[in-house]
């Protein structure tokens, strides 16, 4: 079985990829943290980008390495199994940053911030997709170890707190992960409720190499509905709601003030 991507996933693919081509030039570097399985970042290779990827899941790090071989051979991408708030990185022109913010607790949080700033140059941008929509909080916020779904105001706040500006905002994956939501937390219910007997840590640990059936992987016959081409109505449906705060997901930037 391919590990093809989830609907949700790919739509938030078209967005990033298009929004990037549009606003950063190719050729820059990134860096992501939480990198998992590595498909983000091997979006961000294809298009043009080089860069380096950190996350604290040891097998999710081997298999970014497997995925992005050809970018790890030729010099233009590193992967690091390691925890980002003790690292140090500089002079990054994208830090970008999908699903891990929701993890952090307000003192883990602040760090994680005040390092993410650190990784950039003065011009630089931070970029983070989490979980939105505080009314759909379910068994999966649960399994992840999540503490919170974020609203277009925690955003502002966030900014705030740490100094920076708030370039964009906006909501994916409406309305396909709203219609999807119930039988993802159904299929997330029969297979990972075990996970919930987990610490917070170790949960976020796992979540950087799920591997369920019909949620994060999917058999090759399913390529034939989940790909970019078939999804283009959703996509466009995604684009007309990108202030929806009923979405999903949430995609914002953020920039150091001059």
């Amino acid at each position: 079985m391919i590990k093809g991507l989830a609907p949700g996933t790919i739509l938030q693919f078209i967005f990033i990829r298009n929004r990037l081509l549009k606003n950063i030039s190719k050729g820059k570097k990134f860096l992501e943290i939480g990198s998992g399985n590595g498909h983000l970042s091997n979006l961000l290779l294809k298009i043009g980008y080089v860069g380096q990827g950190i996350d604290l899941n040891e097998s999710a790090c081997e298999n970014n390495k497997t995925l992005n071989q050809k970018w790890i051979e030729n010099g233009n991408y590193i992967v690091h199994n390691k925890d980002f708030n003790t690292s140090n990185f500089k002079e990054f022109d994208f830090v970008i940053s999908s699903m891990v913010l929701e993890h952090l607790a307000n003192n883990e949080l602040k760090i994680f911030i005040q390092n993410a700033i650190n990784s950039i140059s003065n011009e630089g941008k931070l970029i983070f997709l989490v979980p939105s929509n505080m009314s759909a909080w379910g068994i999966e916020d649960e399994i992840a170890g999540h503490v919170k779904r974020y609203t277009f105001n925690d955003i502002a706040e966030l900014a705030k707190d740490n100094g920076l500006n708030v370039d964009y905002k906006c909501g994916l994956n409406y309305p396909v992960s709203n219609l999807l939501l119930s039988l993802s937390n159904r299929i997330v219910k029969k297979n990972e409720s075990s996970i919930l007997d987990k610490n917070n840590i170790e949960k976020t640990v796992y979540t950087g190499n799920r591997v369920v059936k019909y949620k994060t992987v999917f058999p090759t016959y399913l390529n034939i509905l989940l790909n970019e081409i078939s999804l283009l109505p959703f996509h466009l449906m995604q684009l007309a709601n990108l202030k929806n705060e009923k979405s999903l997901v949430m995609y914002f930037e953020l920039s150091k003030k001059n």
